[in-house]
């Protein structure tokens, strides 16, 4: 299963951590493993692009991240979200979204 993690303070994204393989395919063949590899990466990206240089930790299974302080970075979050909620309501079993 893929957990995609959202780390809040004071109602406000922090970051971000996608962990875990959602055992749909094997590696390069898994349309769930890419949408929210997509997902994530880009809005890293994005947040990237717009504040400057991003802490972020890559490994097999696993991308994080963190917000820069002071920065808002909600309504790039927010799409992201919505992308992941749309794709965990098509794969209940094999992606879960949690915050913390």
């Amino acid at each position: 299963m893929i957990t995609v993690k959202l780390f809040k303070t004071d109602g406000k994204v922090t970051g971000v951590k996608s962990f875990g393989h959602s055992g749909l395919a094997e590696s390069g063949n898994d349309i769930l493993c890419a949408a929210v590899s997509t997902l994530v990466q880009t809005a890293y990206l994005a947040i990237s692009d717009i504040y400057g240089k991003v802490d972020y930790q890559k490994d097999d299974g696993l991308f994080q991240f963190n917000v820069p302080k002071g920065h808002d970075a909600e309504v790039i979050i927010r799409a992201m979200y919505l992308g992941l909620q749309d794709l965990s309501s098509g794969y209940p079993q094999n992606l879960k979204l949690e915050e913390a």
